[in-house]
């Protein structure tokens, strides 16, 4: 594999993305489906969520879950991948993986090419007895796939859909695992904040606290000025604010 297109693999795993982010109820048919495919009774999964919803914080959390099982996994963004100038040939011998996990799979709408390079890919992993992950903004139908076969051949994966995480109950699950993970705990009126007013999904949960913590350290634990509780919350505020308008771009 050459480095041009290596930009495009997510070898360097983010360290701070976990399956335990995912547990509240409104996640648990998915998490069941990706047990299914650690222990190799489910093929191909296809997960479904809007932009923002989380969907690369999971891809990653699946890549560290199952290589942690001692499965051989790879973690490619598709969007990166063609944007980098790369062609087909950069999908060679992954079959040899255990899992692939593509991300951002609705940029193959952009090229005829590039739709039926992952075709084949599909059939070469078939024959291989391996699986596949796909993510994407919306099931492989209403993608407006110019490839019918390959349209076909996606539609007969499972397909699941992210949760939107507007249960407070399941946004509070969620950032109880990410702060749980860091061995973190935030006074309790930027903990409801955070939980009120901060991102819906894990990994727009983890830039905001990466974002806040150096406002938080070395304070005293009892009492935290009102200054510094109302400075965070506003950073809350425009940072959350940012990702919004990110997503949406």
């Amino acid at each position: 594999m050459s480095d041009f297109v290596q930009t495009a693999f997510n070898f360097d795993v983010r360290q701070d993305t976990d399956l335990s982010d995912f547990e509240s109820a409104g996640f648990r048919p998915l998490m069941n489906a990706i047990n299914e495919i650690l222990s190799g009774n489910l093929r191909e999964l296809f997960i479904v969520g809007r932009r923002g919803f989380g969907k690369t914080h999971l891809a990653m959390a699946m890549h560290r879950y199952l290589s942690a099982h001692k499965k051989t996994v790879i973690n490619l963004s598709l969007n990166d991948l063609i944007s980098s100038g790369a062609d087909g040939s950069a999908l060679l011998g992954l079959e040899t993986f255990d899992v692939i996990i593509i991300d951002d799979f609705q940029a193959v709408t952009s090229s005829r090419a590039w739709q039926e390079n992952l075709f084949d890919l599909i059939n070469r992993v078939r024959d291989q007895k391996k699986q596949m992950v796909y993510l994407a903004t919306a099931p492989a139908k209403e993608l407006g796939i110019g490839l019918l076969d390959l349209t076909t051949r996606l539609s007969l994966a499972p397909t699941f859909r992210l949760p939107n995480n507007e249960d407070i109950k399941d946004r509070q699950a969620m950032l109880n695992s990410v702060l749980r993970r860091k061995n973190w705990r935030l006074p309790e009126p930027i903990y409801q904040h955070l939980l009120t007013a901060g991102p819906y999904h894990a990994g727009g949960m983890l830039d905001i606290l990466d974002k806040i913590s150096p406002m938080l350290t070395s304070l005293p634990r009892v009492h935290i000025p009102k200054k510094t509780i109302d400075e965070v919350k506003q950073l809350i505020e425009k940072e959350t604010l940012l990702l919004e308008i990110h997503e949406n771009d």
